[in-house]
């Protein structure tokens, strides 16, 4: 990913300016539905260079819902998923809170063989930001903002700005 100035541009620009186009979904806390989310941001986001880089991103982030909250946990569980399209562009997952804080593990951490604990971090290095709100009682919600321009590979010496 190239250095990017990002810039807001003027203030009538800002001030007058049409809102970013932004979707919402609600999934069923199942592993399946994963998938389905994954899909509909793909759609979304067809013959951008970012849609690899965005379904990734709500891949890893709808996985973590299911698989470490309550959104997971038997009937009524779900998650939520928003979407806005523009540079950046915004994914955020929203979970229904439970087992800790969601976290970036630092590099290098633990066995590199381990199946989980290393989504987010590959989240981290592909971001322009990333960041969790809320708390283990009422969710969490997690988010990326994205370069639109993005193409899934991981540049090394380019992080993204953790915020909570």
């Amino acid at each position: 990913m190239e250095n990017v100035k990002w810039t807001g541009g003027s203030a009538s620009e800002w001030l007058w300016s049409p809102p970013p186009m932004r979707w919402r979904r609600v999934y069923s806390g199942h592993a399946g539905q994963v998938r389905s989310a994954r899909k509909f941001a793909e759609e979304l986001f067809a013959g951008t260079p970012c849609v690899d880089v965005v379904a990734l991103a709500v891949s890893e982030l709808s996985g973590n819902a299911v698989r470490h909250s309550r959104s997971g946990e038997g009937n009524g569980g779900w998650f939520g998923l928003e979407l806005t399209y523009g540079n950046p562009v915004y994914v955020a997952v929203t979970d229904l809170g439970g087992h800790g804080v969601p976290t970036v593990l630092p590099e290098g951490y633990g066995n590199q063989n381990r199946e989980n604990g290393r989504g987010l971090r590959m989240l981290y290095e592909l971001a322009v930001a990333l960041g969790v709100h809320g708390n283990s009682d009422f969710g969490h919600t997690v988010w990326v903002d994205l370069d639109l321009r993005a193409k899934l590979e991981a540049d090394t010496e380019t992080s993204a700005l953790v915020a909570s």
